[in-house]
């Protein structure tokens, strides 16, 4: 797409705007030459003003047309644009959508994770007094069965 040769919008008002300034005093021209050449039409004069009168208003549709069509042209330009912008945008969102799902998930696996990592630690804990407790049970027991067998 190459919209550098499209004219800005800024060029098409100021040729609607020329247009439109020229408009009625050459359609004025018009309304009283298209009178005298009908009236008078073996006077050159009057005909040569009318044609040229008749030939301004074709020139200025003419640019109007060109104008218009040009002002077209750039809108279906834009339009193909903005269509493939909202397709590559809801691509995006979906793109967005799967990632916050998938990002959700690892969150949830860290907490999980955490959560796991913290209740063994506790198990650990749990078992390293147990452990402790039975050593300080088997020294105890021995010292008094040790205490009762010298007797």
């Amino acid at each position: 797409m190459n919209t550098e040769t499209l004219t800005g919008p800024e060029q098409n008002n100021e040729k609607i705007q020329s247009i439109k300034t020229q408009f009625f005093s050459a359609l004025d021209d018009f309304n009283k030459y298209y009178v005298y050449y009908n009236k008078n039409p073996e006077v050159d004069e009057f005909q040569n003003y009318y044609a040229n009168s008749k030939g301004q208003l074709q020139t200025m549709s003419k640019e109007l047309f060109l104008t218009t069509n040009s002002i077209d042209k750039h809108i279906e330009i834009l339009d193909n644009e903005m269509k493939d912008i909202a397709v590559k945008l809801e691509a995006e969102k979906k793109s967005n959508d799967e990632m916050e799902k998938m990002f959700n998930n690892l969150q949830n696996t860290k907490n999980g994770s955490t959560i796991l990592i913290e209740e063994s630690k506790e198990e650990y804990n749990n078992q390293y007094y147990a452990n402790w407790e039975m050593i300080l049970g088997i020294f105890v027991v021995s010292g008094i069965l040790a205490t009762q067998f010298r007797q």
